[in-house]
């Protein structure tokens, strides 16, 4: 997080000042943090309330389409935008805690919330759709009006195989990675997992109790295991 920097207040939240029916404890969290910009405790308690808040204004089962169970991802992306740069970086949130305007602190917020739901949302999609389009490969070519049947051997790149073939060589990849180690067990049996039950990076995600974030991360080293094992696989010519 940015450092902020201290403003001594008139008076605390405690001291003279009430809680309105429109302001939540959110607002008092962010003055006691400015006030006591490094205690861990102010800090925790701020991250907390942000936390709250972010479920009250994207809840789950909210995302829809490709975006579907990534709540909580956005969530996550979202905290850490606010608490990194744009809770600093709001002009109007400062001022009004210079003048100690709960009101005013609580909307700033608000709209610091709204806009790293937004970009955490609009960066998390670029990042689905382009992964989408990196394994479009998952197609069948036998069902491509233009696919043609050719010796494997006769291959430039294994994405040109029938799709049962691209799936028997990587999991034949896969076996042999768990026989020899090359590859954390369970990163390997996540990706079988997968494939034996067509399931998607955020399904998985939630079959494990894990972020789509932590599951990409574990796909990471067995793509580029595939990738060095299966293009440099020699098919005899018979």
């Amino acid at each position: 997080m940015k450092t902020i920097t201290k403003t001594k207040l008139a008076a605390s939240p405690e001291a003279g000042y009430s809680r309105t029916n429109t302001t939540t404890p959110l607002a008092f969290a962010w003055v006691a943090y400015c006030e006591h910009p490094e205690d861990l405790e102010t800090k925790e308690k701020l991250a907390w309330e942000l936390d709250q808040a972010l479920i009250d204004v994207l809840p789950n089962r909210r995302c829809n389409g490709i975006l579907a169970g990534s709540e909580n991802e956005v969530r996550q992306a979202a905290i850490l935008l606010l608490l990194d740069r744009y809770l600093a970086g709001n002009v109007g949130l400062i001022a009004a805690t210079k003048e100690l305007d709960l009101q005013q602190i609580e909307n700033q917020i608000q709209r610091s919330i709204i806009a790293a739901i937004r970009t955490s949302t609009r960066t998390l999609l670029h990042s689905i759709e382009k992964d989408i389009q990196k394994h479009a490969y998952c197609e069948s070519i036998d069902e491509h009006p233009a696919a043609t049947c050719v010796h494997p051997a006769e291959r430039k790149t294994l994405w040109e195989l029938p799709y049962e073939l691209q799936r028997e060589l990587m999991f034949v990849a896969l076996r042999i990675a768990l026989k020899e180690k090359l590859l954390p067990q369970h990163n390997v049996r996540m990706v079988m997992t997968m494939m034996d039950e067509s399931l998607s990076q955020s399904a998985m995600a939630e079959s494990m109790g894990i972020s789509r974030s932590a599951v990409h991360q574990r796909l990471a080293p067995v793509r580029e295991y595939l990738r060095n094992s299966i293009e440099t696989q020699e098919f005899p010519l018979k």
